[in-house]
């Protein structure tokens, strides 16, 4: 019956597929009949019959032919559809593990049921996967008609930002009815049910986030998916080569910074031009020396201490933090282009497709920047907890499969990638027009201006009216300028919109479609033909032909940007070249309008309309979905003008007259099954019209209404058809081919007629990468008017040459992405698999305790090793394991520990004071040498840079002395200024000085220079050392920057030692604050005397004191505490005097005791809030429960088990507290560990990425840098495993129990004291630490 199909493609690679694919086609079309013969209940009941066949040995290829036919029979019924031959095709493709290319309108929809049915059979599950929540529920909820009539269930998956914003998902449901299109027929249910289904559709994100929730849960019972078996992807080359490049990220909210973004916003704004540099090429920004200064002096405080430069402080890299982000927010990030704000949110715009990004943010802060600088609510910033690449997601399932409409340009990347291979499948027009019994013959002929066109006749038909079309493809059209350009593309849509004739315009990004919409509204329209006939008068006037492309000087200013145009010079050209007016509506301009856009007569009114109201159209964003779905279809409609992005309503066909919904189509199709011995699901459009019109016989309401407006639609078809139908206008040329066609794809659906032309401008982004400039020169030296076409067949096989080395090179970088990313795929495997490890083991103690002693052993020798390490060992430890202060316990820190036993045992209270007085002036004294060496090493290094800066920029400066041209044009100060980096003012007579011999300012510009720097450092040098001393100094930076460096060191250090002196009679001369606060706590003296914990609680008050301060808000005044002293330097100094094993073994036992400490008061803790809320140990989790039993013994568990905790013998108090402590300690181990592992692996991801940014260049050494990648990631995870330990070790001892008012501060303050400068309040109860030794059991 058929030639071979395969010879369509001729010598094409693909034949041999097809042929093996039509045979099995033909198998399922003789199945038909026989299908046909069962009932309802007989068609269903077929699936149970599969799964028996396949349950006794039999495979999906055998079972492939009877399930087709199934589904095929059941589409028929229930939603009047019979797919076709080349959608079978299509489907044993997709079984196959194939990827299918199918023209847009040809039905892949239909098409997937086919193998997801019969994947389904294996009850494994099977997912469709597609680009947008619309989608996902318009084909689950389409499609589920058939699966529900055979017996399967349909979930569907939605996102959180749509379906009413839940995060459920939805199971096919027809008895369940909504008015909301979102849950229309749907039923929510929990996500788990939605996998639990045969057959579930969602898109690429839910999958994969749900993936990656399933990994971050912290119980094994919250994950929803059930394996990844088979998965069909629609779109498959938008979601595995487009966002291929973007990772899914799941991250969750961390502590509230909104007034740290929103501050440097102002910050960042308040800049000047001198502060920054912007590096557009490497898209990076930062601050000059002179900006740091500036931003220094807005903040109050220094963003790095000059002292250690290296060693940041958490709360300066925090602001820094802030302030980066807040400059790439200000200077790299447009609105428009990187982001939209819709709904008072900031939203990612894909840079490839256009598309719309909700729910993405970007991460490091960046997005909450963006945030502070629209002025929006800045959202809580995000911690990353898991992230996947969508290749390796989808590289997991056993077997993947995709459809599309362009697929043959990266059927290279697909196969390289995923294996996948792309079969190109014939429409249905060319699959039926080589049937030997088709009745249709091809014919290819010439349009009106002479571009060739294919058609199908009948071939019966002498007269060869044409019935079916292949859409034509115009050459592109090539302007100089973008405006240029876009004036063409708005005449050819005022033209096409005037005559009825549907388009639709593609644009690259959002910024396009909103600026091209802008210029179809009646201002803009207007201005532009009224430019176009001063033009047209300017050449009559002349004798010359406009289309000779010869550009007029004359006319240049005709050629500005629409907005631009000055109407008085429009009006003066249009006067002095014989224009009455310039009213369009005039009839003196009547002729010539309707000549210039080749117009009838009897369009005029429809013409005269647009002048008033500008064009209506649609701009679609791929913002909205499920509003851009429903609108894109209707595209087709008479006289619709639509602008879209790439991503913009894919997925939904655009029919010619508009859209024709599939359920009206199915009831006429129905209605003719009925009423007629036709077979409907065979016909043509046109036939399914000629038998509606010949039916006889009566129609119940529900089928008139069905018939009426199939006829009512067909007939606006037909008019529409008649104007050449859609025609689709690309306003760009995109980097890659596949996008072109997908634009291009959508005209000449099924046979339609269409057409599409694509715009090019020589500075458009691809010519300008390849060749526009030198076109650009050579049209220049020809004088080619801008506003005229070029149609250069050469330079359209050079954008096609230039697309094909772009995605060769798009190609090989995510090619290399993946090969680098497979490298982390044994690491990412480790780190799951410990993840998993840690959430089920019972005990974690041993793994931490491990980590501590590994950590800090290494960390002890070194510190020790360091002429400086053993006070950053002591701060280490501080940080480490503050002292741990509750009602439950106390227990302190190490160098606490330090003072506490240098302290010894006093005699009596007076004893006590001079120990503790003696004590705390040595402390000072220590640390007052410490900070004379600090300030001694601020001064030789804030030189040290001076100096280089004063160097450096003296050289720019005589550079740009000795070049300077006075015949140019020049604003002086503002380049000497950007030089010096300084505001510069010049007189008028040293500007005339300048003009006439720029060396002559020389030595006075150096000067300033040399002023200008030395000022700044002079102000951070100041700022630092004052914030360290919390005083103001009365200095004036202006002042000392005039004196040379070293009386401006002398000067300072001055300040410094007075400063210091200060200090130390403040704290102990006769007044002394330190004695006098300790007298001041007579009762607590008194207890200290015998007791330790009250004895660390008066070490605590020398170095804590108190000063008065104003409440800006209130204004009154208040007390704020403030470090006076610290023991560090003193104890640090003790330190040394140990043997290195000593003091590693007394800190380890001393951290052992404080986790030890920890777990008691957890127990105490967890007991008291058994009590509190009524529960009992019967209650507790069976874990906790069967720990109890072995402590306390079965029976005696078994007694006590059901009392109020109140009643339980206090004798087995301890017993159960320390089982209650253990389980709890126990508890936030895993949560630390598993929060630890998962945020540093992130950050070692980040850390990757860079690594492989920067050993890219190690290709220039003739070395392979995959190779020096894999080399250097092995160093960097054993570094990162370090991480890991040091993050737990930082975190391990700063958990505190916390009572619901207290949720806010989980980390218990010391009990307060008396201070004399305090008022006074009673000292609080001091508890022992309890600590004991406890047996892990």
């Amino acid at each position: 019956m058929f030639k071979k199909i395969g010879e369509v493609f001729k010598a094409d690679s693909h034949k041999k597929k097809i042929d093996k694919l039509v045979v099995i086609v033909d198998r399922i079309n003789a199945l038909e009949p026989q299908f046909e013969k069962l009932n309802d209940e007989q068609l269903g009941a077929k699936t149970n019959e599969y799964r028996a066949r396949l349950e006794k040995g039999e495979s999906l290829d055998d079972l492939l032919p009877e399930a087709f036919a199934t589904v095929r029979e059941a589409g028929k019924r229930v939603l009047g559809q019979r797919p076709y031959d080349v959608q079978l095709i299509c489907g044993i493709n997709l079984h196959q593990g194939g990827i299918s290319e199918l023209r847009t309108g040809e039905g892949k929809t239909l098409s997937a049921t086919l193998p997801l049915y019969l994947n389904a059979l294996e009850g494994k599950g099977a997912h469709l996967i597609t680009v947008n929540d619309y989608l996902a529920r318009r084909d689950g909820r389409w499609m589920g008609a058939i699966f529900g009539m055979l017996g399967l269930s349909v979930g569907v998956l939605q996102s959180a930002g749509s379906a009413e914003g839940n995060e459920r998902a939805y199971i096919f449901d027809p008895n369940e009815k909504s008015l909301a299109e979102a849950t229309d027929l749907l039923r929510p249910v929990h996500r788990k049910q939605a996998y639990l289904a045969d057959i579930t559709y969602g898109t690429n994100s839910e999958f994969g986030f749900d993936y990656l929730r399933d990994n971050i849960t912290m119980r094994w019972d919250q994950r929803v998916q059930r394996g990844h078996h088979f998965a069909i992807i629609d779109e498959v080359d938008n979601i595995l080569i487009d966002e291929a490049r973007t990772p899914l990220i799941i991250s969750g909210q961390s502590h509230e910074d909104s007034e740290n973004y929103i501050r440097m916003a102002q910050i960042v704004r308040a800049l000047n031009d001198e502060d920054y540099e912007v590096e557009e090429k490497d898209q990076t920004v930062s601050l000059t020396e002179i900006g740091i200064g500036h931003v220094e002096e807005m903040l109050g405080e220094p963003l790095s201490d000059p002292e250690r430069p290296e060693d940041i402080k958490p709360e300066q890299a925090r602001l820094m933090g802030f302030l980066e982000q807040s400059l790439r927010a200000r200077f790299l990030f447009r609105r428009n282009k990187e982001y939209i704000v819709q709904n008072g949110e900031v939203i990612i715009v894909d840079e490839f497709t256009g598309r719309m990004m909700p729910g993405r943010r970007w991460s490091d802060g960046l997005h909450q920047a963006v945030e502070a600088k629209e002025g929006l609510k800045v959202q809580a910033e995000n911690i990353t907890h898991a992230t996947v690449t969508i290749q390796n997601y989808f590289r997991m399932y056993k077997k993947l499969a995709g459809m599309t409409g362009t697929a043959l340009t990266e059927k290279e990347e697909f196969f390289r990638i995923y294996g996948l291979d792309v079969l190109a499948i014939p429409t249905n027009l060319e699959y039926q027009a080589i049937r030997q019994d088709s009745g249709l013959k091809a014919e290819e002929v010439k349009d009106d201006e002479g571009y060739k066109y294919t058609y199908y006749y009948a071939n019966s038909d002498s007269k060869r009216k044409p019935l079916f079309f292949k859409r034509k493809d115009y050459p592109d059209v090539i302007y100089r300028t973008t405006e240029g350009k876009t004036r063409a593309i708005v005449l050819e849509i005022i033209r096409y919109h005037v005559i009825g004739r549907p388009q639709l315009v593609g644009t690259t990004s959002v910024e396009n479609s909103e600026r091209l919409s802008e210029r179809l509204s009646s201002d803009m329209v207007r201005r532009m033909l009224q430019v176009k006939l001063v033009r047209q008068a300017w050449f009559a006037s002349k004798g010359l032909n406009e289309a000779d492309f010869v550009d007029q000087p004359e006319l240049k200013a005709l050629g500005e940007p629409l907005d631009k145009l000055r109407m008085p010079e429009l009006r003066r050209l249009a006067t002095q070249h014989g224009m009455t007016t310039l009213d369009l509506a005039d009839e003196s301009n009547k002729t010539n309008l309707l000549t210039m856009l080749r117009l009838e007569e009897k369009d005029w009114d429809r013409l005269k309309a647009l002048f008033e109201s500008g064009i209506p159209h649609q701009v679609l964003n791929a913002r909205k979905h499920t509003e851009e779905s429903l609108i894109i279809a209707g595209a087709g409609a008479f006289g619709a003008v639509t602008i879209a992005t790439n991503m913009a309503g894919r997925g939904v066909d655009i029919k010619l007259g508009g859209e024709l919904s599939e359920g009206l189509l199915s009831r006429v199709n129905q209605v003719l099954a009925e009423k007629t011995t036709a077979d409907p699901y065979n016909m043509t459009m046109p036939e399914r019209l000629q038998a509606v019109k010949g039916l006889d016989t009566e129609l119940d309401e529900s089928q008139q209404e069905a018939v009426d407006g199939f006829v009512v639609y067909m007939d606006n078809m037909a008019k529409v058809r008649e104007l050449g139908g859609l025609h689709v206008i690309g306003s760009e040329r995109h980097e890659a081919r596949r996008i072109d066609n997908q634009l291009r794809g959508r005209a000449g659906r099924q046979g339609d007629p269409g057409s599409s032309r694509f715009y090019l401008a020589l500075d458009d982004d691809l010519m300008r990468m390849f060749g526009g400039q030198q076109m650009e020169g050579l049209l220049e030296r020809f004088k080619i008017d801008e506003n005229m076409p070029i149609e250069i067949s050469l330079v359209n096989k050079l954008v096609e040459q230039s697309q094909t080395r772009v995605e060769g090179a798009n190609f090989d970088v995510r090619k290399h992405l993946l090969e680098y990313d497979d490298v982390l795929n044994a690491q990412r495997n480790r780190i799951y698999s410990q993840r998993d490890k840690i959430f089920t083991k019972d005990d974690l103690h041993e793994d931490v305790n491990e980590m501590l002693d590994t950590e800090l052993s290494a960390r002890i020798r070194a510190g020790l090793e360091d002429k400086e390490g053993p006070w950053k060992l002591l701060g280490y430890l501080e940080d480490t394991q503050p002292a741990i202060q509750t009602d439950f316990g106390s227990y302190p820190s190490y160098s606490l520990k330090m003072v506490l036993e240098n302290l010894g045992t006093p005699s009596d209270e007076e004893d006590l004071v001079e120990k503790l007085v003696g004590m705390a002036k040595e402390a000072v004294l220590v640390e007052n040498e410490h900070i004379r060496e600090s300030a001694a090493l601020l001064f030789e290094r804030s030189e040290q840079s001076m100096r280089a800066q004063i160097a450096e920029r003296s050289d720019v400066l005589d550079a740009y002395l000795e070049s300077f041209d006075p015949a140019e044009q020049h604003d002086l100060a503002a380049e000497i200024g950007a030089i010096v980096q300084s505001p510069v003012r010049m007189a008028p007579a040293q500007q005339r000085s300048f003009m006439e011999d720029p060396m002559s300012m020389k030595t006075p510009l150096r000067d300033a220079l040399r002023t200008a720097v030395t000022l700044t450092t002079v102000r951070r040098t100041l700022l630092t050392l004052e914030k360290r001393f919390g005083d103001n100094w009365a200095m004036k930076p202006a002042e000392l920057a005039q004196l040379p460096w070293g009386e401006v060191v002398k000067t300072i250090d001055t300040e410094v030692t007075n400063s210091l002196e200060k200090r130390v009679e403040r704290l102990f001369g006769a007044e002394g604050e330190v004695r006098r606060d300790l007298e001041a706590n007579p009762e607590l003296l008194q207890n200290a005397v015998h007791d330790e914990t009250a004895r660390a609680g008066l070490v605590r008050l020398t170095t804590e004191g108190k000063r008065i301060a104003f409440d800006a808000r209130s204004h009154r005044k208040t007390f704020q505490t403030q470090l006076r002293l610290t023991y560090i330097f003193s104890m640090a100094e003790k330190l040394l005097k140990q043997p290195a094993e000593k003091v590693t073994q007394d800190i380890l036992a001393h951290l052992r005791g404080a986790e030890e400490v920890l777990a008691d008061i957890f127990g105490k803790f967890e007991l008291q809030h058994l009590g509190d809320n009524k529960f009992k140990l019967a209650d507790l989790p069976k874990a906790t429960k069967d720990a109890l039993g072995v402590r306390l013994g079965e029976q005696r568990f078994a007694e006590i088990s059901s009392l109020a905790i109140e009643d339980i013998p206090e004798e087995l108090h301890d017993n159960i507290e320390d089982v209650l402590g253990d389980k709890a300690q126990n508890r936030i181990y895993r949560d630390l560990l598993l929060g630890t592992i998962t945020e540093t692996w992130v950050d070692y991801l980040t850390r990757m990425e860079a690594l492989r940014v920067s050993i890219s260049m190690e290709s220039y050494a003739q070395r392979d840098p995959l190779i020096r990648y894999k080399s250097q990631a092995s160093t960097l995870f054993t570094e990162m495993l370090s991480e890991v330990r040091q993050t737990v070790i930082s975190r391990m001892f700063r958990y505190r129990p916390t009572k619901a008012a207290e949720a806010q501060n989980a980390i218990a303050t010391p009990a307060p004291v008396k201070s004399a400068t305090a008022p006074e309040r009673k000292p609080a109860a001091e508890t022992s630490s309890g600590k004991k030794r406890r047996k892990r059991h």
